[in-house]
């Protein structure tokens, strides 16, 4: 029943207002039109004032209030979404519990955090008897297991890598020929594949630590120089080259303030958003100085 129908109805009878050509109904049905017409405003009024039923410019307005820029080619339904986590970002920040809220209104609970996401760590440098270095994990974990691998590019006898630091080394008592390679890893040292740990001498857990520490490398090319007999000069000092060896470390490094989100490439599909509008999104709510990284499994 229409709003002019419903004054008709409140009315004595001999007004005979149900009358459509009588200037009394024309008159209640303009009243009432106007009054339908305020309501209506009324009504987008209150609707422009609600995440959830505010449109186009209005839900930019309100996007204003949090500092929220709609993306370029972002249709209301996803900017709607990031609005809606705004409180969140306010009250919780950029912390687990408010990405993961903001995680399940965009693409559902098929999604994983993790925090400190591991990557394999690498280090390597081109040292000669006697140089030094210095070297951390740069890693969450206060010591990490490393793998050392000596390079050879001239013939080394007995090389030496020494943790000045912390007091732990591993000495190979031989030789490398150019292009030997010594790998030494949990307390096993082989050549070129072979099983030589009974030639080696471990001194401790040969790990890298969260604190930067000096490492040293040495050979016995030092005892070499300048070596003579009673009867001749075997060579001169100035002709003998320094052999040089190439380190390398490699171990599994934890990344400091980093989160992986893990999430399937049939979640994005099903939401309608692609990996790069989720990096976005997280890179807009993050904390300064975290690094977010988007990771798609299985596709």
């Amino acid at each position: 029943m229409s709003r002019a129908e419903r004054i008709c109805e409140r009315l004595p009878k001999f007004y005979k207002s149900w009358m459509e050509d009588s200037i009394l109904y024309k008159f209640i049905k303009a009243v009432s039109s106007e009054l339908d017409a305020c309501r209506d405003l009324i009504v987008e009024m209150m609707k422009s004032h609600w995440v959830d039923t505010a449109s186009n410019s209005d839900l930019d307005m309100m996007g204003s209030i949090f500092r929220i820029e709609r993306l370029t080619g972002e249709d209301d339904e996803h900017y709607r979404i990031r609005l809606r986590r705004a409180i969140a970002d306010f009250t919780g920040g950029g912390t687990l519990t408010s990405i993961s809220s903001m995680l399940r209104m965009l693409i559902g609970d098929d999604f994983k955090i993790v925090e400190y996401p591991p990557i394999e760590g690498y280090y390597e440098v081109r040292v000669m008897s006697g140089d030094t270095w210095i070297l951390g994990s740069n890693s969450v974990e206060e010591s990490t297991s490393t793998e050392i691998i000596i390079e050879a590019e001239d013939t080394v006898e007995n090389p030496e890598i020494k943790n000045l630091d912390f007091n732990e080394s591993i000495c190979f008592n031989g030789r490398l020929e150019k292009g030997d390679k010594l790998v030494v890893k949990d307390g096993k040292c082989l050549l070129n594949g072979v099983d030589v740990t009974d030639r080696a001498s471990i001194n401790g857990l040969l790990r890298l630590y969260r604190k930067a520490s000096t490492w040293r490398y040495s050979e016995l090319i030092k005892e070499r120089i300048g070596v003579f007999d009673t009867t001749r000069f075997d060579e001169s000092i100035f002709a003998v080259s320094i052999p040089k060896a190439k380190i390398s470390f490699k171990w599994l490094r934890y990344q400091p303030a980093t989160f992986m989100v893990q999430l399937s490439q049939e979640s994005l599909n099903r939401s309608g958003v692609s990996k790069e509008y989720v990096q976005e999104i997280l890179n807009s709510m993050k904390a300064a100085g975290v690094k977010a990284i988007v990771k798609v499994m299985g596709g």
